[in-house]
């Protein structure tokens, strides 16, 4: 059905653990990934900051989006690779991943958008947005959002506590 997936990553344990579905459902489908990291278009330069920072601290916070790719890009070569899942990774530069994520999917002539849901929710999610949640109202390729099971169990703990409180007040 689907051939070929992007798997958007921004490094955090729900998107390793939304990875290593991905990666099992690609086996299956007999499909390919492109593994996407969107790297900030924020310049952290001298021009910005003058002597308020000093050099060595400024080069380790320019490099540090490069070294972020490849670890969290690397570790989902690794996966596919251990699968034998075809696996491309790019990485790309935005300020709004949701878009970076909307136009690889467009770019790259992936069929599904493979996202995790972190589990924000309410004031969080309201304050903060939710890219998974820009990314389902504006692409026009599928997207499957796999929310990890900590994620529910953490929901579903929470409930109950409130359920509890509502019983004794």
């Amino acid at each position: 059905m689907f051939q070929h997936i992007l798997l958007p990553t921004d490094g955090s344990q729900p998107s390793r653990d939304t990875a290593q579905r991905a990666v099992a459902f690609a086996k299956a489908s007999n499909a390919r990934i492109t593994a996407l990291y969107a790297k900030s278009a924020r310049r952290m330069d001298n021009e910005n900051y003058g002597d308020l920072i000093e050099p060595e601290a400024l080069e380790r916070l320019m490099v540090g989006p490069e070294v972020k790719s490849k670890e969290y890009l690397g570790f989902i070569k690794k996966l596919c690779k251990e699968a034998g899942v075809d696996c491309t990774a790019i990485s790309v530069v935005s300020d709004t991943p949701w878009e970076a994520i909307i136009n690889a999917a467009d770019d790259y002539d992936c069929d599904l958008i493979f996202m995790a849901k972190h589990g924000r929710g309410g004031l969080t999610s309201l304050l903060l947005g939710s890219e998974t949640y820009r990314v389902l109202t504006h692409s026009s390729v599928p997207v499957l959002v796999y929310r990890p099971s900590e994620i529910d169990a953490k929901r579903r703990k929470a409930k109950a506590k409130e359920r509890e409180k509502k019983k004794k007040g």
